[in-house]
């Protein structure tokens, strides 16, 4: 009879640590979920600053003219919520070339690089970056005269 209690209690073990295991890795696969749920809206934010600047350069305040870019949208610091979480949103504007190199020889005034970094507060609390300092969502506008 003891060893049958035993064999009970041994079973009851294996499936309490099979159950608490199963639910530790549901909350793993959850939160690399919601994070990269944080880090599509954050490329979605960054998108609509991109479609936003080409909407004024074709007419819509403030920067009228490609000249103005580098004037209105350098050295922007904003912040966006959505769905209650704050996304940090910093844009910088530089003249480039047609590569978007901004060092060099070839660079002039025909051609911005915009650089877009965001970041936000992720499920675990730690800082979710959507572009870095280094490896920023870059898109460069080239002046086409009108």
């Amino acid at each position: 009879m003891s060893i049958q209690m035993l064999l009970v209690l041994v079973a009851l073990v294996l499936f309490s640590t099979l159950m608490l295991n199963t639910y530790n890795i549901l909350l793993d696969q959850s939160a690399s979920i919601y994070d990269n749920m944080y880090y599509l809206q954050g490329q979605k934010i960054a998108d609509k600053y991109f479609q936003k600047i080409e909407a004024d350069l074709l007419g819509n305040p403030p920067a009228f003219y490609f000249s103005q870019i580098k004037a209105y949208y350098s050295n922007i610091t904003e912040t966006e919520t959505v769905n209650n979480l704050i996304y940090n949103i910093n844009l910088n504007s530089t003249y480039c070339d047609s590569l978007g190199n901004t060092s060099g020889a070839g660079v002039d005034t025909l051609y911005q690089k915009m650089d877009i970094r965001i970041n936000c507060l992720s499920t675990s609390s730690d800082t979710l970056y959507i572009g870095t300092k280094n490896y920023p969502f870059s898109k460069i506008f080239i002046n086409r005269g009108f």
